[in-house]
């Protein structure tokens, strides 16, 4: 009789913690109540063990939070109590439907009811504070079972984990798992593969290998899982041949890669231009009877766009929809972006259409794509509109949507409208980046607005945004466009000071804007400081000084620096052999001007438009008509017409020297001023790309036809 007495006080104990404003406390931790949840307590008060409602059963499950109310008043009225077992088995069909938040409101009822609980109720307790993003209260549970004397299972241990990399700190989750094993605890096939995805996703994947090694060091067998994490991860780094070789030891130990994993291997081979492989792999995974999915059909799909074979990727399309693969987002986006590289606007806005048609509902990206292709056709109004109607549909720019209207319209040199959107950017709450204010910074730049890029450039800072090298590289640039020698010197030892390091476009901006304003030794003194802190320059740097030290009169110096450039390992290129050329020329010595000139093509590199015009010039200039005439005739050969000074040249040299032929081509070459010829498009030879592609859709098509 006082046993029931004392039970039936513990009961009434509960029914009034429901009732009370704290009950939904555990640990500190607060909850808004659902409706479901606040349904839930009208349960709890007013249904006891109503005919028809769900009562406890082992290995229960719920569709709703009203029937696990009614579970849950069922065995708080059950005598003797369930055991914490029974309690536990209950929660975790809640976990199982996701009412992280309703699993700890009833755990604090049966702690009401002194119910002694056990290692796997606290572990309960951790996943669902973790699923909830509150890892800080797991680890308060963590705490309370020892302090309970209880020994942490490895299980409590992997959901702490777990919970660290939902929440993104990845580096506390990876120093927690090292505490795990210095502890003697032995991770299992979960812990370790959710520590790989961490390492993983924060580019950490040769670590992630290591650890895959000492996981079977263990006699932990990885599953599919890991290896495709490790194998998308290799593939995103460019890494294919490394996934391969994970991908064959994978096979050798009898574990079937599934669709993910072959998915992310072509993927990856595709990006690397290794086509045919893919092909190969998709061949095998379908001899294995792994059908492709939505992913796999939008893998070619791009590859394909890319490569300008749009109708075929639209074959592919047409394909999935048959087979009954329902094209997705993705899919459509990469036809878009397919036609955009074409400059096909139109039939980039009809895929578009086709795709609401279709009840496929476009999403941000969907107009990142159309605003960016428009922008690049220069087609800026269409972009605006493409802007204006994602408000229509209920979808928010981000950043990259402003960044690259913003862009479109400073380098249309629509800078005013340009900086009214950056301003709007701010006011609807989307907060600009430092590309965001890089691309303002280069349109005023180029607008030769220069103290407005210099007010964006100090605003960054204020905003709380630190400038990064192409910020600096921007504003250097614009300073010495406008003529700002001193400013444009005094924002590179800023750069120094705030510990932005300059690369190798810094040097070569400022190399340049010393040169061409007159301070050779300048920009030579900086060469020197540039090597003496182990920067290398790259060929782009040499043409700079070469062409400098030609203008300048210092054409020893030049030879000098260009015999170097062999010893450095870098071949001349047609701008450092014409720089040279030039050189010869301005110092009369035209024979050897003219060795130099052929040299260049028997070097491997064949002289441009500017080249040919710049040995041209000089022989008209020494008089040399004879010589200028037959240069001029090759020169025209090649598809390449005389600029207005070559051509100013050649009539002065025709005023004092009648020579037909010069005139004649002179005359030639006026009347195709305007066309643009490559040489090499004289011949109509198939690509690469072409040929790939046909022997690409015989074989995918093939292929497709057993699906």
């Amino acid at each position: 009789m006082m046993m029931s007495m004392a039970m039936a006080l513990k009961q009434q104990r509960v029914l009034m913690a429901i009732s009370s404003p704290s009950a939904s406390t555990l640990l500190g931790f607060h909850s808004q109540r659902s409706q479901a949840e606040t349904g839930m307590i009208f349960f709890l008060h007013t249904s006891s063990s109503r005919s028809g409602r769900p009562k406890y059963q082992k290995g229960c499950s719920f569709t709703n939070i009203e029937d696990a109310s009614c579970c849950f008043n069922h065995m708080v009225h059950m005598h003797p109590l369930p055991r914490i077992i029974e309690f536990n088995d209950f929660l975790s069909a809640l976990v199982r439907i996701k009412h992280y938040g309703t699993v700890l409101y009833f755990s604090k009822q049966i702690e009401l009811l002194q119910i002694e609980r056990d290692v796997c109720h606290f572990s309960i307790l951790i996943n669902c504070f973790c699923r909830l993003q509150r890892v800080d209260f797991g680890f308060s549970v963590l705490g309370k079972i020892i302090k309970l004397g209880f020994e942490p299972s490895v299980m409590v241990f992997c959901t702490l984990i777990n919970g660290l990399c939902i929440k993104g700190k990845i580096a506390r989750a990876v120093e927690f798992f090292d505490e795990m094993v210095e502890r003697g605890y032995q991770p299992n096939l979960h812990t370790y593969t959710t520590i790989i995805k961490g390492l993983c996703k924060i580019g950490k994947t040769p670590v992630a290998v290591g650890l895959l090694k000492k996981m079977d060091n263990a006699g932990c067998q990885p599953n599919v899982v890991t290896y495709s994490t490790l194998i998308d991860s290799l593939c995103k780094d460019r890494l294919v041949k490394e996934a391969l070789d994970i991908f064959s030891e994978m096979k050798s130990k009898g574990i079937q890669p599934n669709v993910v994993t072959y998915n992310s291997l072509m993927h990856g081979l595709c990006n690397s231009d290794q086509q045919e492989e893919a092909l190969a792999l998709f061949n095998e995974m379908m001899n294995f009877n792994i059908l492709p999915d939505v992913v796999t059909f939008n893998i070619w799909v791009d590859t394909l766009c890319k490569k300008g074979k749009i109708s075929e990727a639209q074959g592919i399309v047409k394909t999935m929809i048959e087979k009954g693969v329902e094209p997705n987002t993705v899919t459509y986006s990469s036809l878009m972006n397919g036609y955009l590289l074409q400059n096909r606007v139109f039939e980039a806005r009809k895929v578009f259409d086709a795709m609401i048609t279709r009840g496929c509902r476009p999403d941000v990206l969907s107009y990142n794509i159309l605003i960016n292709g428009c922008c690049k056709a220069q087609r800026i109004d269409e972009a605006k509109q493409f802007f204006d109607e994602m408000s229509f549909r209920g979808l928010i720019p981000n950043t990259a949507t402003y960044n690259t209207l913003i862009s479109g319209l400073s380098q249309a040199g629509r800078i005013f409208e340009a900086k009214e959107l950056f301003t709007n950017m701010h006011v609807q709450g989307c907060m600009p980046n430092v590309l965001s204010y890089n691309i303002l910074i280069n349109g005023s730049c180029k607008a030769l607005r220069i103290d407005e890029a210099k007010q964006l450039f100090d605003e960054m800072s204020f905003r709380g945004l630190i400038p990064n090298t192409a910020s600096y590289n921007t504003l250097i640039s614009g300073l010495f466009q406008a003529g700002r020698i001193l400013e444009a010197k005094e924002l590179f030892k800023d750069m120094h000071a705030q510990g932005c390091s300059p690369d190798l476009v810094t040097y070569s901006i400022l190399l340049d804007g010393l040169s061409k304003q007159g301070y050779l030794d300048q920009a030579l003194e900086l060469f020197r400081e540039m090597q003496n802190n182990y920067l290398n320059p790259d060929l782009v740097i040499y043409n700079i000084l070469l062409d400098a030290m030609c203008k300048s009169g210092k054409l020893e110096d030049a030879r000098e620096l260009f015999l170097k450039l062999h010893v450095k390992g870098l071949l001349p290129d047609v701008r450092s052999w014409t720089s040279i050329i030039s050189g010869l020329c301005r110092e009369g010595l035209l024979d050897e001007a003219y060795k130099a000139f052929r040299q260049m093509e028997r070097d491997g590199c064949p002289p441009d438009c500017c080249s040919y015009n710049v040995i041209v010039r000089g022989f008209l200039q020494s008089n040399s008509a004879s010589r200028a005439e037959q240069l001029f005739q090759e020169m025209f050969d090649r598809g390449f017409s005389a600029d207005a000074l070559t051509r100013t040249l050649a009539a002065d040299l025709l005023s004092k020297d009648d020579n037909l032929g010069l005139k004649r081509l002179l005359g030639e070459s006026e009347r195709c001023q305007g066309e643009k010829v490559m040489y090499n498009c004289k011949f109509s030879i198939p690509s690469a790309a072409s040929c790939w592609c046909k022997y690409y859709m015989t074989s995918l098509g093939s292929i497709l036809s057993q699906f």
